[in-house]
């Protein structure tokens, strides 16, 4: 990388050098909303920067567009200049509220100085370091740290992966008084979202490609760039090129959607959602998620292998549609044929990218292959005779380990006439390359042959063991290398384990289909990788239950292409039991997962096809209708789960059936004493059967209880501690006894220790994988700081659980959520923001969760009461004590009214109001909780005044 600014260079500074890289941030959009105002705020902007730069000392090397290359003697002088410059900006006085926010980076080296610039790696480190920051942050790397005086304050951002840099980076923040000091996750390659896959080989040519599409890409116009082209002309390869060069224009990063398993085009919207983390949401199509979670996104999507799902195109233009900020890279072999798509033919490789391609492959297989004046012209015939189709080169290439390229080409000439082979109405390219595929094939061992055939029948990959249960062989490695050496078969990635995976292109996927049905052997291999799926997912279920619950779930996610498929196959033979195995055997992974519809499905087609009701299968079914938000026969559901699992009399069972009763008391009716008895019959049965996860599942619905419920605090802070102290080598259930023992806390007026616990339990479940429980019991958090009266603090817990859950596409939880949000926001007089987050936990809310009917009524009460509309503000309140009366939830019953008591008294009826406090105190001197106690007695004595 190189920068020049050839006035300021005889000057710039040798040796060891600190440089600052800075730019605007969003300046794009802000050209775009300032249309002819722009250059005098960039010019502004330029002298604010400039005078701060040369006042410590600093040589700026370059000033184009929005952005300042300097460079400093000192790391001092460096972090003081760019300190002045943020104060300078943020204290400049921006007309029309268009405030130019600034990134800056810091990075310490010897770059090497020349006549027109520095050169060197310190340099390209340094714009990394600028590019993983936000506007108005200065980043620090660990280089220039080392350098900094004791008075200089950082803060510790951990390590963090730079795109094209080896190895993770530690980077800090530099504070500055006066100014912001909290900023969302850094622009880095392990902060931002982004699954797309590293390919563990070079990408060659493809340059005028890349330039053309890259162009297409960043056009306004273009809202879906479409490469289309036949199987083998490398559309994958230069998507993900593409995407991975052009990540950094997306503020929420890229996404890649492998849709090469998926056949049915109603599939291809729920694997966008699952490619993204998102769950099934109560009362909603998988559409109507997805186009909510992507409406303010800043996002592109990478649709891989559209050909095959081209009746999707619709649902792919409504997410267009919804999600202005939203583009979308497919590869297919024909268009979608929406507006405001742009089509791109990929073509075959220039004759030079063919033959280098060609060289590279053959020199990863054969190291002491060279390209030379021998075998140049060889080289050069086998891909022009190959059509230069990528796919068709990297086949051919790996043979020169046995193969001289004369060689090879003499048998190319042999085997692969030009316009032979496939269908006659073929395009010709494809006809090659089917070809090409069939040649290499022939070549390989019957054993080889016969593996490779059988392979066919997984989708998304498989792993080693795998591979020798559907081979019918326990030796298949050294015939798996052969498959990824003559490159029939890739490894591109591990599982959660560590394990490698192994892929199969989808073009020469559909070959070996074809070639598995020619010998007969197809429904063997089917049949044997039902079974061997099913026997995965059984023992992964029960590991999950005795063992490492996260790994378990990981590892089912890894295979869940395979796992689908099997089902998929069972439905199709009419495989009853097959089907219900599996089902049986997943329920918890949906739960886990939020696949609540497509398992409700799975486990009603399984329960008809099998003409059997077993307890497990009936537990899953009833479990996962609790996530769905629809309780209708819900209870009659668990009652019959409650029947059979005793007539089962299976430990596990029981357990998880009492534990669900328990659910379905106390989070949707919010009868927590009788789901504390059911929750005490859980853990009976789970520590009978030694179960642990049962066991702290159990627990963690006591420990709550504890808090939200009837019980004293102090008897609630007893029973936690208990919890806590007996679970010495159980992480979860101490983490999760840490949150609600700070709630306690709080309530009974310590707050400095209520956070510390709380913070402490936070770190200790999220440190474990579980960032869904983390979201969910931030609750916790913000209750604390409610408390305590730190409004802001609250706001901040609460919008940031909300954000998590809507990435994670959880309601059940996000309802509870909003509605926190608009209680903290009408506090702080944010009347407007906290009317939309009360409508969001209206939308979520299902009818019967009690907790969110009563949260967003009373947070919208208040509004209307601060707006002046006081009867339907009491009409709303009275709504909410009304729905909490029905339940024994203490601390909401006097929350409830202590709300309606604020309406009253904005209503102008103070006494009213004092009656209202003090029956809402009686509740919470009944709860123990004492700061609750406190904060309504003075507001009756204010009002008494």
């Amino acid at each position: 990388m190189r920068s020049r600014d050839t006035d300021f260079m005889a000057a710039a500074p040798s040796g060891t050098v600190t440089l600052l890289f800075s730019d605007i941030e969003g300046s794009t959009r802000l050209l775009r909303r300032t249309g002819p105002a722009y250059p005098e705020l960039l010019e502004r902007h330029r002298t604010l920067l400039r005078e701060a730069f040369e006042r410590h000392g600093g040589r700026v090397l370059g000033a184009e567009g929005d952005g300042f290359f300097v460079a400093f003697e000192t790391a001092g002088d460096a972090a003081a200049a760019a300190a002045d410059g943020q104060r300078a900006l943020g204290g400049h006085d921006w007309p029309d509220d268009n405030e130019v926010r600034v990134r800056m980076g810091l990075h310490t080296g010897e770059p090497r100085p020349t006549d027109d610039g520095y050169v060197g790696l310190d340099v390209h480190h340094a714009a990394r370091v600028m590019a993983a920051g936000h506007g108005g942050q200065v980043l620090v790397s660990e280089a220039t740290r080392a350098l900094l005086g004791k008075g200089v304050e950082l803060r510790d951002l951990g390590e963090h992966q730079l795109k094209d840099l080896a190895g993770p980076e530690l980077l800090y923040q530099l504070e500055i008084d006066g100014l912001p000091a909290e900023f969302p996750p850094l622009n880095t390659l392990d902060s931002r979202f982004t699954n797309l896959p590293t390919v563990p080989n070079a990408f060659v040519g493809r340059e005028r490609e890349l330039v053309v599409a890259g162009e297409l890409l960043a056009r306004d116009d273009v809202r879906l760039l479409t490469l289309i082209g036949p199987g083998g002309t490398g559309k994958t390869r230069l998507a993900l090129q593409l995407a991975w060069a052009a990540d950094e224009r997306f503020a929420d990063g890229a996404a890649f959607v492998q849709l090469a398993p998926v056949r049915d085009p109603e599939l291809v919207v729920p694997a966008i959602a699952q490619a993204l983390d998102l769950r099934d949401q109560p009362g909603e199509s998988a559409l109507e998620t997805l186009s909510e979670y992507l409406r303010d996104k800043e996002l592109l999507l990478l649709l891989d292998n559209f050909e095959q799902v081209l009746a999707a195109a619709p649902a792919v233009a409504s997410l267009l549609a919804e999600a202005p900020g939203l583009k979308l890279v497919a590869t297919s072999r024909t268009p979608l044929h929406l507006s405001g798509e742009r089509a791109y033919r990929v073509p075959q490789l220039a004759l030079d990218e063919a033959v280098e391609l060609f060289a590279e492959r053959a020199q990863a297989a054969a190291p002491d292959f060279r390209l030379d004046d021998e075998n140049a012209d060889a080289v050069a015939e086998i891909c022009s005779r190959l059509d230069r189709l990528p796919l068709a080169i990297e086949l051919a290439a790996p043979r020169v380990r046995t193969l001289t390229p004369r060689a090879l080409l003499r048998r190319l000439d042999q085997r692969l006439p030009l316009l032979t082979g496939g269908a006659q109405d073929a395009d010709e390219r494809q006809r090659t390359l089917r070809d090409t595929i069939a040649w290499s094939y022939d070549l390989l061992l019957e054993r080889e042959q016969t593996l490779f055939r059988q392979l066919a029948v997984f989708v998304g990959g498989f792993r080693l063991e795998a591979a020798a249960a559907v081979g019918g062989s326990t030796d298949v490695l050294e015939d798996l290398d052969s498959l990824v050496e003559t490159s029939l078969l890739l490894r591109l990635r591990e599982d959660s384990d560590g394990e490698p995976r192994f892929w199969m292109l989808e073009t020469i996927r559909e070959y070996a289909l074809e070639q598995l049905g020619a010998v007969a052997e197809l429904e063997s291999a089917r049949k044997r990788h039902g079974a061997w799926f099913a026997e995965l997912a059984e023992c992964l279920d029960a590991e999950s239950v005795t063992g490492d619950q996260s790994a378990s779930m990981a590892r089912l996610a890894d295979d869940y292409p395979n796992l689908r498929a099997a089902m998929e196959r069972a439905r199709e033979d009419r495989d009853g039991e097959l089907l219900l195995r599996l089902a049986t055997a997943l329920w918890p992974f949906w739960s886990t997962r939020g696949y609540v519809a497509e398992g409700r499905q799975a486990l009603e087609d399984a329960l008809e096809l099998a003409g059997r009701r077993p307890a497990r299968a009936l537990l899953g079914r009833a479990s996962l209708r609790v996530f769905s938000g629809n309780s209708d026969g819900l209870f009659d559901d668990v009652q019959e789960v409650l029947r059979t699992a005793e007539e089962l009399g299976d430990p596990l069972t029981l357990a998880q059936a009492w534990n669900l009763f328990g659910r379905v008391e106390g989070t949707i009716l919010g009868s927590l004493a009788r789901a504390e008895e059911a929750w005490q019959q859980a853990l009976e049965h789970a520590e009978r059967g030694n179960l642990p996860t049962e066991r702290a599942e159990s627990i963690g619905w006591l420990m709550m209880a504890a808090n939200f419920g009837p019980l004293p605090v102090e008897e609630g802070i007893a029973r936690c501690r208990r919890f806590h102290d007996e679970a010495v080598d159980d992480p979860f259930i101490r983490g999760n006894a840490c949150v609600e023992l700070g709630a306690l806390q709080a309530m009974s007026g310590d707050f400095p220790r209520g956070r510390e616990l709380v913070a402490q339990g936070l770190d200790m479940i999220a440190g474990l994988g579980f960032s869904l429980r983390a979201a969910m019991s931030s609750q916790e958090a913000f209750y604390v700081e409610m408390l305590a009266g730190d409004l802001d603090a609250a706001e901040r817990i609460a919008r940031d659980a909300v954000a998590i859950l809507e990435r994670m596409g959880e309601r059940s939880y996000l309802s509870s959520a909003a509605a926190l949000l608009a209680h903290a926001l009408t506090g702080l007089d944010q009347l407007d923001e906290a009317e939309r987050f009360s409508r969001a936990s209206e939308d979520a809310a299902a009818v019967e969760d009690a907790f969110s009917q009563v949260l967003w009524r009373s947070a919208r009460a208040k509004i209307r009461a601060h707006r002046g509309e006081h009867d339907e503000a009491e009409a709303l309140a009275r709504e909410a004590v009304a729905v909490a009366e029905r339940t024994d939830l203490l601390n909401t019953r006097g929350d409830t009214r202590a709300d309606l008591g604020e309406v009253i008294a904005l209503a102008g009826r103070p006494s009213d109001a004092v009656a209202v406090y003090d029956e809402a105190a009686g509740i919470f001197e009944r709860k123990g909780n004492l700061a609750s106690l406190e904060r309504v007695r003075v507001a009756a004595q204010g009002l008494a005044r």
